[in-house]
């Protein structure tokens, strides 16, 4: 995933969540508090919330393969000894 890639994200998230806090808002005015619809609103919001602030905090940089492959070394099943390069082809 490109930078831009991830702030349209961000955008398309902040007005989701903008648009499910206005919902959530209507709802608290017209509904009871233990109003089912209400509930699942006010969830609703609280993930879209969620999904936002963790696209913000996502990080792009990838560590360089050749040291990821270095750090996964030998993979033992049993008494077998996998050949991890091999996997990844």
């Amino acid at each position: 995933m490109s930078e831009d890639e991830r702030l349209e994200f961000i955008r398309t998230a902040t007005e989701a969540h903008a648009r499910l806090s206005e919902i959530a808002f209507k709802l608290r005015r017209e509904l009871p508090a233990k109003a089912p619809s209400l509930k699942e609103a006010v969830k609703a919001e609280a993930r879209s919330f969620r999904l936002k602030r963790e696209l913000q905090k996502l990080d792009l940089t990838d560590p360089n393969p050749a040291e990821r492959r270095g750090q996964l070394g030998e993979v033992r099943r049993g008494d077998k000894v996998i050949d991890v390069e091999r996997l990844r082809r």
